[in-house]
């Protein structure tokens, strides 16, 4: 009879115990997500960097001609005026995007997908030849 009951105790101290340790993680992690919550997403935050990157050398002008005999035809120029009337308005649609983003009106996520639209379509006119990668 007595070792049923030393079993019993131990029995209920060892589940108080239990209960009490799963109670302090508990409290632990409900603070660590109370503090995470308004923390971007780190890898969606990679990406939306890369891809701003992407359009930065994308959109940057780059004047100078491949070889003066090409640049000097009137066809050439022609393009080259309407390239620029193109990737102008493409530079002024990001910097919006990124006045928005910077202004909080515009969440990371609407950012990112409206970052992915923009980007397809700079990287369209890139492989029709309106204008390419600036290196």
């Amino acid at each position: 009879m007595d070792i049923l009951f030393f079993f019993s105790v131990a029995g209920v101290a060892i589940v108080i115990l239990i209960l009490k340790f799963d109670k302090k993680q508990t409290i632990k992690v409900n603070t660590v997500l109370k503090e995470t919550r308004s923390v971007p997403p780190l890898l969606l935050l990679k990406a939306t960097e890369q891809k701003i990157s992407t359009l930065k050398n994308a959109l940057s002008f780059n004047d100078a001609p491949q070889n003066m005999a090409g640049a000097a035809s009137m066809t050439n120029i022609y393009n080259a005026q309407k390239d620029n009337a193109n990737r102008h308005s493409k530079v002024q649609q990001f910097k919006l995007l990124s006045a928005k983003y910077n202004s909080g009106l515009m969440s990371l996520e609407n950012y990112n997908a409206r970052l992915d639209e923009l980007l397809e379509q700079v990287q369209g006119q890139s492989n029709s030849g309106a204008f390419g990668l600036a290196s």
